[in-house]
């Protein structure tokens, strides 16, 4: 249950759309497509297509900012166009030819659609190992893109207690573009995650 004075503080979509059903998920921007697979192995994998007549896309916004997940293994493989990744402040430019990105546990990272794109980018996220709990997965996706996508419905600014909750609970935390340790990055997330987002504004991590 919310209260009001918790809306006049920060105020929220009044409905939630459903995503948990939905094979694919496109940003609220238009300026990405999230695609949601089943592996071989039964693992969980999504597949993003990023427009490259997105000004986003263009501008190189339409990734994520830089940040660290420190339970698991994340692997990009780029299917079409032009990946650019950061790794620990090293850039790297990816195509399939590359073949897969790993990015282990701690590193700090985003990732982007390379200025030299000229059709849109497609790759393919997955993380290793799966089913941990508050791990980065796709319930966290599904969450995080319907979330940004009806606050854009209703013209809200999302809120970045709400965003750094769900992060949290995905065992992702946000990163300065300068190394912090990472206990110190966790337990700044854990205290505006639990104690001002959960405890004192009402979010939840998951809908």
């Amino acid at each position: 249950m919310v209260f009001g004075w918790q809306h006049w503080l920060s105020p929220r979509p009044s409905q939630r759309t459903r995503t948990s059903s939905e094979p694919r998920i496109l940003a609220a921007n238009d300026a990405a497509l999230f695609e949601f697979l089943k592996e071989e192995d039964g693992g969980w994998a999504v597949k993003e297509t990023h427009y490259v007549d997105n000004q986003l896309v263009r501008d190189g916004l339409s990734g994520p900012p830089l940040h660290i997940h420190w339970k698991q293994t994340e692997f990009f493989e780029v299917q079409q166009g032009v990946l650019g990744v950061m790794k620990n402040e090293k850039a790297h430019v990816i195509t399939k030819d590359d073949g897969p990105v790993v990015i282990p546990p701690g590193t700090r990272h985003r990732f982007w659609a390379h200025e030299s794109n000229v059709e849109d980018l497609i790759f393919k996220v997955r993380t290793e190992p799966q089913d941990l709990d508050r791990s980065f997965d796709e319930n966290f996706l599904r969450n995080f893109v319907g979330y940004v996508r009806d606050c854009r419905k209703e013209s809200l600014k999302p809120s970045i207690f709400q965003i750094i909750l769900m992060a949290y609970n995905s065992g992702t935390v946000v990163s300065p573009p300068f190394w912090v340790p990472i206990w110190s990055l966790r337990l700044m997330h854990y205290i505006l995650a639990s104690w001002v987002a959960a405890g004192l504004l009402g979010y939840v991590a998951s809908y």
